[in-house]
């Protein structure tokens, strides 16, 4: 060991363990303290692989538990870095040498925690590149590249969480994420249960609301169903410019699907269109939303949406063991024809020759139509 001397502990700390590194073991920081008659600390650095040494039984009867640590072989090499005075200034030097090694050196250190241990100027780095959307894969790449490290990604993913936390400033994420939206001039709505947890959110984006107050004619519901982190229904709001361009509303993320959820989300909606109705709100044919809607905006004409009938009608079909191809050639042929009729006599026409064709001969599928859809063709 080196018996120069270092202006800092951790300077002087820092130098043991890479002097350590080059003979093939690692050193760790044991204990800080002060011997009889010293005024100067002392640092006891021991090596990664020896264990504290147990000086108390309680029960001498009962016998002593085994250290199960990963690593420990209870070896007795120890490092002291003491502070001294060097021309009435204080200064750290690598003091003495205690023990010896019990084990062999390690050759390859690709698998030390030691040698993965995430620095200042590693974490600086990942603050950097966590600052400018850098993927955590691309972290752990760059800093294995620049510092020839075998980083892995729970060491990145935990950093990344820590310097999240204190861009958070105590708050808690969605306090955090609600005080942000506000400062930016979201419309945001909120419902807390009595524990005061967030149960429905909706928000709009300003520039929505700007656009809202001009192409607010055509309104498009759908809510997807648990694919979201916390596993609620996110209920999106869409709308139509005049060009036929669909453009954000805002959204909503709610507890559950029921009726006064839908009914909440609607109220926030029309607070948003301040005193305008829109001529059609378009959704799928859920019961339930479709009551809402009617509540709300009695005013406006609910239709359903064709999409959405389609993959009904297609699953529906493959449900009768039918490939998907017929499916879709079902639903693009004869359906579409009835569909996409100008007139109700063209409508009725093409009722009639579905029934009339091979697909007629499908009891089912006739009763399915008839039930599901055909009762509700005025949408």
């Amino acid at each position: 060991m080196s018996a120069g001397f270092y202006d800092t502990k951790d300077k002087a700390r820092e130098a043991a363990k890479e002097i350590a590194k080059s003979l093939g073991f690692f050193l760790i920081v044991s204990t800080t303290k002060r011997n009889p008659g010293e005024t100067n600390p002392r640092i006891y650095m021991d090596c990664n692989h020896g264990c504290r040494s147990i000086t108390y039984i309680p029960d001498p009867d009962k016998p002593r538990r085994n250290n199960t640590k990963a690593g420990k072989l209870g070896c007795r090499f120890r490092v002291v870095v003491q502070a001294i005075l060097v021309d009435g200034s204080l200064k750290w030097r690598i003091d003495g040498v205690r023990g010896f090694h019990n084990h062999k050196f390690e050759l390859y250190f690709e698998g030390s925690s030691q040698r993965n241990t995430l620095t200042k100027e590693k974490k600086e780095d990942i603050k950097k590149m966590e600052a400018t959307m850098t993927q955590p894969k691309q972290m752990k790449k760059s800093l294995n590249d620049t510092y020839d490290a075998h980083h892995n990604m729970k060491q990145i993913y935990n950093e990344i969480g820590k310097i999240r936390l204190q861009r958070l400033g105590g708050m808690k994420p969605m306090q955090w994420t609600l005080g942000e939206a506000q400062k930016l001039g979201y419309f945001i709505e909120c419902e807390f249960d009595i524990d005061h947890h967030v149960t429905n959110l909706f928000l709009c984006h300003p520039e929505s609301l700007e656009m809202l107050s001009a192409w607010y004619f055509v309104v498009l519901i759908d809510s997807t169903y648990k694919t979201n982190k916390h596993k609620k229904p996110l209920v999106q709001l869409v709308s139509v410019t005049l060009v036929q361009k669909n453009f954000n509303i805002g959204f909503a993320s709610v507890a559950d699907e029921k009726k006064e959820t839908y009914t909440w989300v609607l109220s926030q909606l029309k607070s948003v269109f301040g005193g305008r109705v829109p001529n059609a709100i378009v959704t799928d044919k859920e019961g339930v939303l479709g009551v809402a809607v009617r509540e709300i905006f009695p005013e406006s004409t609910n239709l359903l949406c064709v999409w959405h009938m389609k993959k009904n009608i297609e699953a529906k079909l493959m449900s009768f063991r039918m490939s998907r191809e017929v499916a879709e050639g079902f639903v693009g042929g004869p359906w579409g024809t009835l569909l996409y009729a100008n007139t109700q006599e063209g409508f009725d026409s093409a009722w009639v020759d579905l029934q009339n064709s091979r697909w007629g001969d499908n009891g089912r599928l006739i009763n399915y139509l008839r039930g599901e859809w055909l009762s509700c063709a005025r949408k």
